[in-house]
Formats: structure tokens, sequence, C-alpha cells
């Protein structure tokens, strides 16, 4: 009989929905959302009756020894949670343990940035022009241009800032005292000399006239032992492996333009990374050394750095922008000279 009153259709009761002309108010209620919404309400009340009540009753002479210790914001009670300042000592030796963190990571780094321009240079068509049958698909861009340059692999523009900071910083001041001008004119084209003897490679360089100097003092180079120049020979065997590997990982899989596309572009970001780890190693130390004993006075806030500028540079303060940003420039302090004893 059960199986039978089982077999019989049903009719399924479904929910009364919201009317048409009120849906704007949403779903309709149902009783058990009653129940949640009215139970939600009425301890609110009964919270906020409680309250009337302390406040009603209260003791206005009510005093406490606690009170001295308590403070209030705004008429509102802010409670300590008992934390205390670390000691300067223990600070500093948690900040000089940052910053060695930092110099790890940074060096590691910087191990991956030296592989990565090494590949680079030895891509045969790196430099290459726009062939007539790709059209100049291959034709490096400007961005690509500024980072091979910012990574050292090309040499600067001929008018940007870093390639006059590099001319500059080549042209050494050495004066030389004459006792007549047929002195000076001999030793102006002793150096012209010299120098079209480093520029020219068929003449001898310093190089050839030390290493003659030595031999002749009976000084011999020291030599590499057996066991290293046997290292050095397998690295290398390792480093050609490693090579021919990649070679044929990017041969038929993925052209020549977009394997470098992607070393150029994992260049950047390491170039970026090791620039704010670089920065940030500089704010750690700074941080140590204005906890440390001796008055400072500062001298620029934080700045933002510039694409085509180094942390090396001096900037003109005047026209630097203070910013909030990642990539930035730490800030400048000067000390008060002491004397030492």
């Amino acid at each position: 009989m059960s199986s039978l009153r089982n077999s019989l259709h049903r009719r399924s009761h479904k929910e009364r929905s919201q009317l048409s002309h009120r849906s704007r108010l949403g779903i309709l209620e149902k009783h058990k959302d009653y129940v949640l919404r009215a139970r939600d309400y009425h301890s609110k009340q009964e919270r906020i009756n409680r309250l009337r009540e302390k406040a009603a009753t209260r003791n206005k002479d009510e005093f406490y020894f606690s009170m001295t210790r308590e403070r209030t914001e705004g008429g509102v009670h802010v409670q300590d949670r008992g934390n205390e300042a670390l000691p300067v000592d223990i600070a500093k030796v948690l900040k000089t343990q940052d910053e060695n963190y930092l110099r790890t990571m940074r060096a590691a780094g910087l191990k991956k940035i030296d592989k990565l321009k090494s590949q680079l240079t030895q891509l045969a068509n790196l430099l290459s022009g726009p062939s007539p049958d790709a059209g100049g698909a291959d034709e490096l861009d400007d961005q690509e241009l500024e980072v091979l340059r910012e990574a050292g692999v090309l040499p600067p523009a001929p008018g940007s800032k870093r390639a006059r900071r590099k001319t500059h910083s080549k042209k050494g001041k050495h004066i030389v005292f004459a006792e007549d001008p047929e002195q000076a004119h001999q030793h102006v084209v002793a150096n012209r000399t010299a120098s079209t003897s480093d520029h020219n490679p068929d003449l001898g360089t310093p190089m050839d006239v030390t290493d003659d100097v030595n031999s002749e003092l009976g000084w011999k180079s020291p030599e590499e032992p057996k066991h290293k120049r046997r290292r050095s020979r397998q690295g290398a065997k390792e480093e050609d492996s490693q090579e021919d590997d990649a070679g044929e990982a990017s041969g038929p899989g993925e052209s020549a333009k977009e394997h470098r596309t992607r070393l150029l572009k994992e260049l950047s970001a390491r170039l970026v990374r090791d620039r704010q780890l670089r920065y940030a190693e500089r704010e750690l130390q700074m941080q140590r050394l204005l906890m440390s004993k001796g008055a400072s006075r500062k001298l620029s806030g934080v700045e933002k750095v510039e694409d085509s500028m180094d942390d090396d540079e001096d900037e003109d303060t005047s026209r630097s922008k203070k910013v909030d940003e990642k990539t930035w420039k730490p800030r400048v302090y000067k000390w008060r000279v002491e004397r030492k004893r």
C-alpha cells in the first residue's frame, strides 16, 4: 500500500514569491526571516536599555587608582594592550639582521642579473639591424634599449646625463708644473702619443710595458693551481652544455625575438627589484645611524627616482618632488662634527 501511495503524483507546494509591482522591495520575507530580524532588534534594544540604566545609577564620585594611568580620546576609553617599546640596542640588532637579509637577497639577485646580461651579450642578433625579409620586426624599441643601457650591456646614449657623468668622471685633474714653455710643449706631445698608443691596437700598450719590466726584473705572474684549473674547465663545460640546452629549447618552439623579449623583461624586473632592495638597505642603515648618538639635521626628504638617474648622482633638491611611491630615494641627513678623543 505504501508503494502505491508513493507512486501517485503529488502536488509540489511552492513558496509565494514577491509581487511584480513590489519587486523593488527585494525578496518576499518569510516567517523564519522575520524571527531572525525580530531577535536581533530586541537584543539591541535590551543592550541599550541596560546601558541607560547603568548611566542613570552610576556613582559620580567613583574612583580607582588605576584611573590615573588610563586615558581617553574624544570621550572614549582607550586601553593599552601592554605592549612595550623595545630597547634601542635590541632594535638596532633587529635592523642589522634585516639589513643583512636584504644584502643577501640583493647579492643573489645580482648573480641572476649577471647571468641574464651574459645571455644577452651572447645573442648574435641582439644589435643586428632589421632584415629585409622580417620587415623590421627584429628591431629593438626604445624601452628595450633603455633596459640594456641601464644594465650596462650597451653604452649610454651620447646626450644622456649618465653619459655626461661617465665622461666627466673619466677626466682626471693632473697639474704639471713646467719650468718653461718648451718643457710644457714636450709634456703635451708625450701625453698625446701615449693616448694614441692606447687607442691603437698595433702600438704597444702600458700592459705590455709592465709585462716586459716584470719579466726583466725576474717577477713571475702567479699561476693558478691545478685543481682550480680543473674546476674552471668543468664549470666552462657545464656552462656550454647549459647554453646548448637553452638554445635547443628556444629553437623550434620559441623564436629568437620571443626569447630576447623574455630575457629583456626579466632583466628589467630584476633591475627594478635590485634598486628597491638597495634603497631599502640604505634606509635601514640610516635608521640605525639615527638611533645612535649624535645630533643630526635633515637635508632632503623622500624623492622620486627618475628612470635615467642612478642613486649615486647628485640631483638638484629644488626640482625634486616628494612622493610616496615604491621607487624612491632615502632621506639625507647631516651629523654635527664632533671631536674624537
